[in-house]
Formats: structure tokens, C-alpha cells, sequence
């Protein structure tokens, strides 16, 4: 947990107060931005895309009107009821005269049908076979006609549609115009064309030879028409279209508006999305100008939040660098801001009770020097009593006495243990290794064998405990429990406790089912220490326990006398696996 903190982003105060004042800023940017955006998406951008489409739609109602206009006009000059059957009646005469006056009165006709329809562009009669195929124009001048040449839009039935293309009359400067060619059938097989142009008036800026530029300021619009197959008829796109070509444009560059004549032509209005999206564009810059600007504000913001933040912890972190290398305490200081205040109030309040700790801690350090005098007080020169020991057992040895020579070599192993040079810390292996040479000792100077029982969890054998704390319990087991050596049982038991929490404990516990003890003495060695019972030697191996268990452990120490008059008794230890109270092993502690 403490590793994944530290890999986390953003670890520094500063850079957390600079995060949050920039989400702070652009939170609402974001939330403004958004309602305007929507705002103008759909109350400006559907607005000017209906417009668009309106538009785009009247043109192209406009251009059907067009059409259907020279379907009507065709039918002024059908054979049947029209002025076409004057012509066939023209075509068919061999009389001058009747010819002059069907010549005049289909002229009369066809400049009244061209006075009532003032859109019209070039009519007249086209008559395959003949050696003039052009009758009946209303234009002066000749007209150039060529069939083939013609740029076909659609056809329905007999009904011909050509355009847009420039007029046949050439006094139109080239206007474009839509042209209808009906064919006329006037039976045996015999057929002739009458051949309409209607201009294209109020459609001009869509036949333009380029866009429109009055339509949206200085880019132009472009315009497409294609036929009911889907090929081009005409295109101002500056792109290559060519005519009769299937017409396809990619959307990323124009913004497209279509409608759709009845007979399945379509007409396109493309404008260059740059233009079309020129107002969003705008919209958009000046958002992010004022979204720059909030985000600088909160940055600065951040930046002087961080100012005022950075005074008051630097107080305190000089008050904690100074707390390391000198604990005494400091007079009240002030930051300026009430909340570091109560902090390095309670920092100061902390600190007094670290300086009591210390306090304690080395007061605790002076009685364990003490308690170390102590027992060197009672080492009566062991590098002379050891040398002495040694001598005996070998003269022992030499005389051939065995038994004093065994007996000299465990006491030596005691007195080495106890006032040797070994380090204050072992394991439980070995101090049970001395309480067993200690018995073995006791053995051999009473002459019997003591009936003490050891059982010793493997699992507890390494685990660290202050030396010379079951020995003493043995020893008073042995001299304070019986009146007589016969009948009398010790049980050590050295086990690992585990309590329901997973929480692991040494249990030392010696047993014996002596005589026990008064329920008055047993309160007072519970208590105080007393004179009388260290003079009796029952309280002298109990109080030296009780010290070092203290020295060492404190009070997560345990430990209990249970006895009843005539009952035995039973004393029992339960100590941290873990030592905390001095170094565990310490070969270079000099004790002898």
C-alpha cells in the first residue's frame, strides 16, 4: 500500500491544488461550452441547414416548372389539334399557294405560342429526310442543328430532354437552356420533331459557369445536376466532374443539399465545408481563447494558493527537522493560518510526550545497567574459580576419581553458563541444556535422581529469551517445594502458544506437586519484594526473574503462581516469540 502511494501520480501538494483549480475552472467552461455548442447546433446549424434545403428545393421546383412548361408548349404544336397539323398539311402540299398561306398562318401561330411563353428560347420543326429539316423557326438566322450533338438529360416515351447546353439561338450569347424534342407521328410511318428550349430565368446562378459567391459572402456555391441514371448533366465543381459520368463527392469537403425532380433527377448544392462551417469555426476559436484564459486563471490561482500553503509547512517541517537532533521543547510558534496552527500544536504536544519516551526509555536503560551490576557484584572472579575447577577435575582425573571428576565438569558448565562469557540473549535450546546440567548437578550432590520431567516443542527450541530465567524456577521447585525428596515430581513444559487472533507465545511453565505455598506468602511474592523471603531464598530466583522480564519485555510479559497449601504449585510464563528488549545475540558482550 505504502509502495503504491508513492507510484501514484500527482504525489506533491502543489501539483494536487494545481489539478484540482484546473478541473474546477474547466468544469464549467466545459458546461458552458456545451450548452452553447448544443445551443448552436441545433438552433443555428438546423436553422441554416432548413434554409439549405428550402433552397435547394425551390431551385429545383423551379427547374420542374421549367420542364413540365415545355411538355405544355409541345403540345401547342402536336398533329393532332395543334399547330403541327398545319405543318405535316405544309409538308404534304405540292400548291404554292396553299403553301404560302400554311407558311403564314404557322408562323402567326408560332409567334403567338413565343409571345405567350416569354422563356422560350429557339422552336421549331425538325423534319429527318427533307433537304431543309428545319422548319418554322422562331429565330432570325440559321440554326446550326445537329441531333447527336445534344447533351440528352432523360427521356419519357416520346418526350426527348437535352440540357442544360447553350441556346440554338444565337442571339442568346450562349444561354443555357433545357430543350424537349417530341417526336410526332403523323401515320404510314411518317414522323416528324418539334424541338422547344425554355431559359433557364431565376435559375441562372445555378447554371453558372461557376459558383455563386453573393450566396455566401466570398466562397462560392457549387451546383450539380444529374440525370435519373445518376450521371452528370452539368457541374460548376472546380473538381474535374465530367459530364456523363456517374457523379460522386466526398462529404469532407462539401456540405451537400439535394432534391429530386419527379422523373428522377437530382439537384446538388455543395458548399465548401470550410464556408459552411465557417460560424462554428468562429464559435469554436473564441471558446477556446476564453477556456485559455479561465485555465491561466486557475493556474495563477493554483499558484498563490500554493504560496499561502507553503509558508505554514515549511514552519513545520524546520520545527520537525529540529525535533530529530534536539528533542527539547521549542516555544509556541505561529504560522498565520489556524489550521497549521492546531497542527504544530498538536506536533509540540506530541514531541513533549516523544521527549518522556526517550525519558522512560533511557531511565529503563540505567536499571538494566543495574541489574547487569548486579549480577557481576555476585560473579565472584570466574576466570579464577573456573582455572581452580579445572584443576581439580584433572587431579581428579589422574587419581582415578571419576565421580568427582563428572561432578566438577558440570558444575564447571553451570558456572560457565552463569558467569561465563555468553551474551544475555540465547534460545530456549540452550538455557534448557543448562536447567538439565543444573539437575544433573543436583543429582550427583544428593545422590539420587530428581524426578524432573522436560518437554520441549521443537518449534520453541530457537526462540530468543533472556538467559537465567528457568533455572531459578527449577531451583526453587527443588529446594522450597518438598520436605522430603521421595515422591516428589517436576514437570517444565516449554511450548508455542497460538490465541484465536493468530497472535504466537512462548509458554514457560514449571509444575510440582509439593508441598505449595501459604496463601499469605504467595501475595506478598505476587507483590513487593520482602526481606524475609529473600532472606529465606524463596524470593531471590523470583525477583531476579521478575526484573529481567521486565527489562526485556515489559508489560507484554506474563506471568503466573498458581498453588494451593499441600497442593503443589505452578508457575507459569508466557512471553513474546518476538525479543524487544536487547540485542538477541551479542558475541561480543563481555561478562565474566
Amino acid at each position: 500500500m505504502n509502495l503504491m502511494g508513492r507510484l501514484l501520480p500527482f504525489r506533491s501538494l502543489r501539483a494536487r491544488l494545481a489539478a484540482l483549480l484546473i478541473v474546477a475552472a474547466a468544469i464549467p467552461i466545459l458546461l458552458t461550452g456545451y450548452i452553447s455548442y448544443r445551443w448552436i447546433y441545433i438552433v443555428q446549424t438546423e436553422k441554416i441547414y432548413r434554409d439549405w434545403m428550402d433552397k435547394v428545393e425551390r431551385d429545383s421546383t423551379e427547374l420542374e416548372q421549367k420542364l413540365d412548361e415545355l411538355g405544355r408548349v409541345s403540345q401547342l404544336l402536336d398533329v393532332e389539334g395543334g399547330i403541327g397539323r398545319e405543318v405535316v398539311q405544309y409538308i404534304e402540299s405540292g400548291d404554292p399557294y396553299e403553301r404560302s398561306v400554311l407558311y403564314r398562318n404557322i408562323s402567326e401561330s408560332t409567334a403567338n405560342v413565343n409571345f405567350s411563353n416569354p422563356a422560350l428560347g429557339a422552336m421549331f420543326f425538325y423534319v429527318p429526310g427533307l433537304d431543309e429539316p428545319i422548319l418554322f423557326p422562331n429565330t432570325p438566322g440559321k440554326i446550326s442543328f445537329d441531333l447527336d450533338s445534344l447533351p440528352l438529360f432523360y427521356r419519357q416515351k416520346d418526350f426527348t430532354y437535352y440540357g442544360p447546353y447553350p441556346s440554338l439561338n444565337q442571339d442568346a450569347s450562349g444561354e443555357p437552356v433545357f430543350a424537349l424534342l417530341r417526336k410526332l407521328d403523323y401515320g404510314q410511318g411518317r414522323f416528324l420533331y418539334a424541338y422547344v428550349e425554355t431559359k433557364v430565368t431565376g435559375l441562372e446562378t445555378i447554371f453558372a459557369s461557376s459558383g455563386d459567391p453573393s450566396l455566401t459572402g466570398h466562397s462560392p456555391v457549387y451546383h450539380v445536376l444529374t440525370n435519373p441514371s445518376g450521371q452528370t448533366a452539368f457541374s460548376n465543381l472546380p473538381d474535374d466532374t465530367p459530364i456523363g459520368q456517374t457523379f460522386r463527392v466526398s462529404d469532407r469537403n462539401y456540405q451537400i443539399f439535394r432534391a429530386s425532380g419527379q422523373h428522377g433527377w437530382t439537384l446538388y448544392q455543395l458548399i465548401p465545408s470550410p464556408v459552411y462551417n465557417h460560424e462554428m469555426n468562429r464559435w469554436l476559436s473564441q471558446f477556446a481563447l476564453l477556456a485559455s484564459i479561465s485555465l491561466i486563471a486557475g493556474i495563477a490561482l493554483a499558484w498563490l494558493i500554493w504560496r499561502m500553503v507553503y509558508h505554514p509547512i515549511r514552519i513545520i517541517n524546520r520545527e520537525i527537522s529540529r525535533f530529530r537532533y534536539n528533542q527539547m521543547p521549542n516555544p509556541a510558534l505561529a504560522t498565520g493560518l489556524a489550521e497549521f496552527d492546531r497542527i504544530l500544536d498538536n506536533f509540540q504536544s506530541m514531541s513533549l510526550r516523544i521527549a518522556e519516551l526517550i525519558s522512560d526509555v533511557e531511565e529503563k536503560e540505567k536499571r538494566r545497567g543495574r541489574l547487569e551490576l548486579e549480577k557481576l557484584l555476585v560473579q565472584i572472579n570466574p576466570h579464577f574459580l573456573h582455572n581452580t575447577l579445572n584443576t581439580i577435575q584433572w587431579l581428579a582425573r589422574i587419581q582415578g576419581q571419576t565421580n568427582i571428576a563428572e561432578l566438577v565438569s558440570i558444575f564447571t558448565r553451570v558456572l560457565h553458563y552463569n558467569l561465563g562469557k555468553k551474551s544475555i540473549i540465547v534460545t530456549v535450546r540452550e538455557e534448557v541444556e543448562a536447567v538439565r546440567d543444573y539437575i544433573d548437578l543436583q543429582n550427583i550432590r544428593y545422590d539420587h535422581s530428581f524426578n524432573v520431567r522436560l518437554k520441549v516443542d521443537p518449534a520453541a527450541e530457537e526462540v530468543p529469551i533472556p538467559r537465567f530465567i528457568l533455572q531459578p524456577l527449577v531451583e526453587n521447585a527443588l529446594y522450597h517445594g518438598f520436605d522430603n525428596d521421595e515422591g516428589g515430581k517436576i514437570e517444565v513444559v516449554i511450548a508455542i502458544e497460538s490465541s484465536s487472533s493468530g497472535l504466537r507465545r512462548l509458554l514457560l511453565r514449571v509444575t510440582d506437586n509439593g508441598k505449595g505455598i501459604p496463601a499469605e506468602k504467595l501475595a506478598k511474592m505476587m507483590g513487593e519484594d520482602d526481606d524475609r523471603l529473600r532472606r529465606s531464598g524463596l524470593g531471590i530466583g523470583l525477583r531476579y526473574v521478575r526484573k529481567m522480564l521486565s527489562v526485556y519485555y515489559d508489560s507484554d510479559a506474563e506471568w503466573s503462581i498458581e498453588s494451593e497449601d499441600g497442593g503443589g504449585t505452578s508457575i507459569a510464563i508466557r512471553l513474546p516469540v518476538v525479543l524487544k528488549g536487547g540485542e538477541f545475540f551479542d558475541p561480543g558482550a563481555d561478562r565474566g
